[in-house]
This record gives structure tokens, C-alpha cells and sequence, in this order.
């Protein structure tokens, strides 16, 4: 057996090389984490000291609405508050990971939505005390960059010593001493800058995200109505099946039966017309078949079901009129984009055909562009066009029909459309359960 003394002598030893290992990989994480907070660090005082001038600014024009000079003012300045806001949110969800957070805004930006007043309390937190967060958290860094470099700002500015360094340096024990106190200023940098990162990123998630509170009543009343519209959606969708079917197929196959009912009767009359009416019947057996595969692509397209939805935005892409890029937001660093539920994706994949024929017939538009987002929590679209804007909704563009079948989802539908441009549709479609 061992003694008592060796057996508590190995034990502090266990424990001291688990201390010294667990202190190596966490002075290894503060390493690794430390430029990139540094750098979103440095990007949060710059926007939050523009932040400050935008404030003062929207103040600026809160006060002449109260003159009624700074009311045409207030739309526009409210905009560009939900740019800025936007770009935040984009900052954040880099460096907290996972989904982008997103604020259900309005139609058009008002104090009266949540989500714009929302935007205008993270401008007054983010101008205030985002840089001043991001102001102590850096002014760290320079003080220890500041005496680290003693010994050599020491030799190489001798007549300013005084003015270089907090600490007045006049010898090499004063410079090494310098050197140690920018040591501990260097460790407390590297263990805080990710943690005060973080920190106000999350401020600025919990700030940017608005939370309508919805009573219970209303809340059922919304998926009442959500679920007869989908309904009436749905029996719209089989009319216009069996519209198709009676109008399309179904015509063309009679006309092949009776066409085929000619041929016989011209092999016992009349044999030398019988190929001449068999390649007319080819003809109207293949638009039959068309007819078919056209109703088919316009009920689940096979791309869709084969090969995704990415893919499937492609080819709408590949055969809009209009130029169209396509953009997978964050795709996975190999393979293909995850799959979403069919119903989830057949609703991405209509609203994506809907907008950009809308693109196409009214939008007067050079170019186009859909970027796709694809998580396991939902679908987020965007289509942008650089057309004439001014689209309304109930005005034949189709649009009603899509936020409808997007609310049958429990999605969300955003329509921006300034006169002039650019239009931007934001469509996002739950994936869960």
C-alpha cells in the first residue's frame, strides 16, 4: 500500500498539472478569440460614435415634427435607422453564430411599430453605453501596448518620456518595470476583450429583436382567419387543377380519340391519308403530355423534390427575363444546402416564382437578385430588383395570394417598395413542426 504522504503528494501533483493544463487552454482560447473581438470591438466604437451623431440628428428631426417642418423628414430618417439596425443585426449574428436575428417591422417605418422604436432605444444604448463599453475595453488595449513599449519609446524619444507613457521612464529598471505592469495590462486585455464582445452583442440581439406581445384572444383569432384563408386558398388551387386539366389535357386527349377514330375508319376508306392524320395526332398527343407537365411543375415541381430548393430557385433564376443572381446566405462549408420539409419548401419555391415574374411583368428591372437562407428552424428569402418600386399589394401583382400562403406557415411577409426602388420582398417560412 502506499503511504499516506506519497498517495496526497501524487494527488497535489494531479491537480496542479490539471490547474497549469486547464490555464494553458484557456490562455490558448483567449488567444485565438481575442482579434476577432478586437475587431468587432474597434467596428462598435466607430458605429457607435456614428450612432451618437444619428441621434442627435433624429432628435433634430423629432423636434421640427413638432412644427410640422421635420414630418416628410421622419419616414426617410426611420429607414436609414433600420439600415443601421439591419447592418447591427448582421454584426451580431457573426459573432454570436446561429440564425440572423430578425425584427418583424412594418410596412412602412413609423414610431407607431414596435420594431421601429425598438431600433431607435438601440441607437440611444448602442451611441451611449455601446461605446462606452467598446471605448474601456479598447483604451485596455492601448494602455497595454502603452507599457509594453516603454523600453523602446524610452530609447527612441528620450525628450518625451513623460508625454509617451503614463510613467516616467528614465532608466532600464524604470522601462522593465514598465514592460511588467504592460504584461498584466496584456493578460487583462486577452481574457476580456472576447467576454465584453459577447456581451454586447447580446445587448444589441436583445435590443434589436422586437416582441409584439399578442393576447391569447387575438392570437387565435389570427390563425383562425390564417386557416381559412389557406382553405379557400387550397379549394382556389384544385378549381384551377381542374380548370387546367378540362381546358389543357383532357381536350387534347379527346381530340386524340377522335382523331384516332378517323385513322381507323381512313385504313379501311382511304389508306393513303392515314399517315398524314397519324403525325397530326402525334402533334396533339404531345401537347397533351406538355399540358400534363406543365400542371405537374406548377403543383411540386420534380426539381424540387429531386434536387432541392436551391437548386430549384436556380433554374426560376435561369429562365426569368430579367438578369437574376442567386445567392446561398452562409451555405455549409461542404455538400449540398439541408433539406427542409417539402410543404415548407414548395411554399419557398412559389414565393420565389411569384416575385419573379412580378419582376419580369411590372418591376421594368435591369437585374435581380434572391438570396436564399436555408436552417433547420426555417426558410428566409429575399428578392431584390433594381426596377421603378411603387408595388402595392391588391394591385394584380399576386402578392395577397403569397402572404397568404406564406401565413399558412405562421411566416412572416415584408414588402419594401419606395417609388424609384429598390424593391425588397423578405419572406421567412417556419420549418419546425
Amino acid at each position: 500500500m502506499r503511504a499516506p504522504g506519497i498517495a496526497t503528494a501524487t494527488a497535489w501533483s494531479s491537480a496542479r498539472s490539471a490547474a497549469r493544463s486547464g490555464l494553458r487552454s484557456l490562455a490558448r482560447s483567449a488567444v485565438r478569440r481575442s482579434p476577432a473581438a478586437a475587431g468587432y470591438l474597434i467596428l462598435g466604437l466607430a458605429t457607435g460614435l456614428a450612432a451618437l451623431v444619428g441621434l442627435c440628428l433624429l432628435l433634430a428631426v423629432l423636434a421640427l415634427c413638432l412644427v410640422g417642418i421635420g414630418l416628410p423628414l421622419l419616414p426617410h430618417a426611420l429607414r436609414l435607422l433600420r439600415h443601421c439596425a439591419e447592418f447591427q443585426r448582421r454584426r451580431v449574428g457573426r459573432r454570436l453564430g446561429g440564425d440572423r436575428p430578425r425584427t418583424p417591422y412594418g410596412g412602412r417605418a413609423s414610431l407607431r411599430d414596435p420594431a421601429d422604436r425598438k431600433d431607435l432605444l438601440w441607437l440611444l444604448a448602442h451611441g451611449t453605453a455601446g461605446t462606452a463599453l467598446a471605448g474601456a475595453a479598447l483604451t485596455l488595449c492601448s494602455h497595454a501596448v502603452n507599457w509594453l513599449t516603454a523600453p523602446i519609446w524610452w530609447q527612441l524619444l528620450p525628450d518625451e518620456r513623460g508625454k509617451i507613457i503614463l510613467l516616467t521612464v528614465d532608466s532600464w529598471p524604470m522601462s522593465a518595470a514598465a514592460a511588467a505592469y504592460g504584461i498584466g495590462y496584456a493578460a487583462l486585455a486577452l481574457a476580456t476583450l472576447a467576454p465584453i464582445a459577447d456581451l454586447h452583442a447580446r445587448v444589441s440581439r436583445r435590443l434589436l429583436v422586437a416582441r409584439p406581445r399578442t393576447s391569447l384572444a387575438r392570437r387565435v383569432q389570427e390563425l383562425t382567419t390564417t386557416r381559412s384563408e389557406a382553405l379557400d386558398a387550397h379549394a382556389a388551387e384544385l378549381r384551377r387543377i381542374e380548370r387546367d386539366l378540362h381546358d389543357g389535357a383532357q381536350a387534347n386527349l379527346v381530340a386524340v380519340s377522335l382523331r384516332l377514330g378517323m385513322i381507323r375508319r381512313a385504313l379501311d376508306q382511304r389508306p393513303e391519308q392515314a399517315a398524314e392524320l397519324v403525325d397530326s395526332t402525334q402533334i396533339v398527343a404531345e401537347q397533351a403530355l406538355e399540358s400534363l407537365r406543365a400542371l405537374v411543375r406548377g403543383i411540386h415541381p420534380p426539381l424540387l423534390a429531386d434536387r432541392g430548393l436551391a437548386e430549384a430557385v436556380r433554374s426560376l433564376a435561369d429562365r426569368c427575363a430579367v438578369p437574376t443572381r442567386v445567392e446561398l446566405d452562409a451555405p455549409p462549408p461542404a455538400g449540398p444546402p439541408p433539406r427542409a420539409p417539402a410543404a415548407a419548401e414548395a411554399a419557398a419555391y412559389f414565393v420565389v416564382s411569384e416575385a419573379l415574374a412580378n419582376v419580369a411583368r411590372h418591376s421594368g428591372a435591369r437585374r435581380a437578385l434572391v438570396r436564399l437562407r436555408i436552417t433547420a428552424g426555417a426558410i428566409a428569402v429575399r428578392v431584390e430588383d433594381d426596377g421603378r418600386g411603387g408595388a402595392v399589394e391588391g394591385a394584380g401583382s399576386g402578392l395577397p395570394g403569397l402572404r397568404r400562403r406564406v401565413a399558412a406557415f405562421d411566416g412572416s411577409t415584408r414588402l419594401s417598395s419606395p417609388p424609384g426602388g429598390p424593391t425588397v420582398l423578405e419572406v421567412e417560412v417556419p420549418c419546425g413542426s
